[in-house]
């Protein structure tokens, strides 16, 4: 008898997402990969979300759907769905894109022995036409280095496939912020990621969409989604049970500069730590000799807000 491959978890997170669910579990039960299930939980819609997810799970005994009995957030929800799981791997699924048929399959294929892998995304409109762009421009993950996430996302949830054996390092998620930012630094942070340059997955622009990851082109450095998040993150890593003392030390200098400039404007000390790391954190953009580093730190710490 033929061995089936790994099971693999689809965590599908939804609220209010009627107008598209349907496009999202055709292409994600379409896959190339047939060993598969499908974790629904749906945290307290309004519309007809629910009762489309189950319309779906009578069809196919692949899907298992939850229902929340009070709205929990994104985050918590994302992590209910994860820890509801039954795969030897699992995929993070936003309820409003569209996968291209062979997504688990190459994610799968490429994980190796790291504990997250992650791809790339191609915008689509709300009506699913092409967009331009792309979630990453011109990146590359060559460096292992921890402090390449501290101050952008580059790991987006709808991208990741993650093993099992994973959770445990990142479950619970902390409170605030965004858990796939968290999974990346831990993932980053023992050298168990891994990114395949394809694009896997058409990704919806709307009013409900949110794009939390920096693109990293140096163009576009400076557009962090919210500084004040940045913060919390950096709190959230501070706080990892597995850090080096010297790397904590590194992340609360981190903190306590980004603090000094939100409150007082005063940013000086933020400008010594982005030129001290620059190489390491900017890895995607130029390199540059030392006056060229401290233009590029005065300029990105005067921009935040």
């Amino acid at each position: 008898m033929m061995k089936l491959p790994a099971l693999v978890s689809v965590a599908l997170c939804t609220y209010n997402g009627e107008k598209y669910l349907a496009q999202q579990l055709d292409s994600i039960l379409s896959q190339t990969y047939a060993n598969l299930e499908v974790i629904i939980v749906d945290d307290c819609s309004t519309d007809g979300t629910f009762a489309l997810a189950q319309q779906f799970a009578a069809k196919d005994s692949r899907i298992r759907c939850i229902r929340n009995t009070d709205n929990i957030g994104f985050n918590k929800n994302f992590e209910k769905a994860i820890q509801l799981a039954q795969g030897d791997f699992i995929a993070i699924s936003d309820q409003d894109d569209i996968w291209e048929p062979q997504k688990i399959q190459v994610l799968v294929d490429g994980i190796a022995d790291n504990w997250l892998i992650f791809s790339n995304s191609a915008f689509i409109t709300e009506t699913g036409q092409a967009a331009p762009g792309t979630l990453l421009n011109n990146f590359k993950l060559d460096t292992l280095d921890f402090r390449n996430i501290l101050l952008l996302n580059y790991v987006t949830g709808h991208t990741c496939l993650v093993a099992r054996s994973f959770l445990q390092y990142v479950v619970p998620f902390p409170p605030a912020g965004y858990y796939d930012w968290w999974m990346g630094f831990v993932a980053l942070y023992h050298h168990k990621i891994t990114y395949t340059d394809q694009i896997l997955t058409r990704y919806r622009i709307h009013q409900r969409s949110v794009i939390q990851n920096v693109m990293s082109n140096e163009k576009r450095t400076f557009e962090l989604i919210d500084f004040k998040t940045t913060l919390t993150m950096l709190a959230n890593f501070a706080g990892y049970k597995n850090l080096a003392k010297k790397d904590a030390r590194l992340i609360n200098t981190l903190k306590k500069a980004c603090n000094q400039k939100l409150k007082r404007s005063y940013y000086m000390p933020l400008v010594m730590v982005v030129y001290q790391n620059y190489h390491a954190m900017f890895p995607n953009n130029k390199k540059r000799g030392m006056l060229s580093k401290i233009g590029f730190a005065l300029r990105y710490s005067r921009r935040l807000n």
